[in-house]
């Protein structure tokens, strides 16, 4: 057993390679497709990077046509959910991050408000169409789908531990016309805010002493801020 204590950064890349070139021998095809073809099997491929760089855009097609056979619902189980809208949007696809998002039948999440959920269940039918209910009411697996809102919706992500430092990058879809978040960290709270007036989009932003801000908008204007409160206005 290798002691990661001991460990250097050269040894471990060299193992993370050497796992990731065994997983690409078992599970791409010689055509660049996946053996597995479910939407599981193609966001996990994406989000942690298994799949050479010349296949992506391949892949993320690939899951968008899966989500298309499901009539737009997603498939995925506990460990791919949480990552299923984020990864989406990363690969070039937040309409369809956001379709999922505001899909209103099952499975999905607007099904379970519909059906007076104050929490997010278990099973995507916990409580089904005749009120009977299932399993857990109360669980976090499909809860996940909260880190999409605030590192995409919103637009905040750390790129350093603590939130030392942080991008602020808002991915716009669906619809939605303003946002707020807050988010408590280490530092202090980091608040955003964001609403759309016609084409123009507007941002607030607090940025908690000791820390750093990369915050770039969907015109492509970019800005990097420290402690304090700031705006900007950029076509959305």
């Amino acid at each position: 057993m290798l002691d990661v204590g001991e460990a250097t950064v050269t040894e471990l890349r060299v193992i993370a390679e050497g796992a990731r070139a065994a997983w690409r021998r078992e599970f791409v095809r010689p055509d660049g497709s996946l053996v597995v073809q479910t939407q599981a099997s193609h966001v996990r491929a994406l989000a942690f990077g298994l799949v050479p760089d010349a296949l992506r855009a391949n892949v993320a097609a690939r899951l968008v046509e899966l989500i298309n056979e499901a009539d737009g619902h997603l498939a995925t189980g506990f460990l791919s959910t949480g990552l299923l809208l984020p990864t989406l949007a990363d690969a070039g696809h937040p309409d369809v991050a956001f379709a999922l998002l505001l899909q209103d039948s099952e499975p999905s999440w607007l099904t379970m408000i519909d059906r007076g959920a104050t929490t997010v269940w278990e099973r995507w039918n916990g409580v089904d169409a005749d009120g009977a209910a299932h399993e857990s009411l109360n669980h976090y697996s499909k809860g996940a789908v909260a880190s999409f809102l605030y590192s995409h919706v919103a637009g905040l992500q750390p790129t350093s531990p603590g939130y030392r430092t942080f991008d602020v990058r808002p991915v716009l879809g669906g619809g939605l016309s303003w946002v707020r978040a807050r988010h408590d960290s280490p530092f202090g709270p980091i608040a955003i805010a964001w609403r759309l007036e016609a084409d123009v989009l507007h941002l607030e932003l607090d940025v908690p002493g000791g820390t750093t801000a990369h915050v770039v908008l969907p015109d492509g204007t970019a800005a990097i801020v420290g402690p304090g409160t700031h705006s900007w206005s950029g076509a959305a």
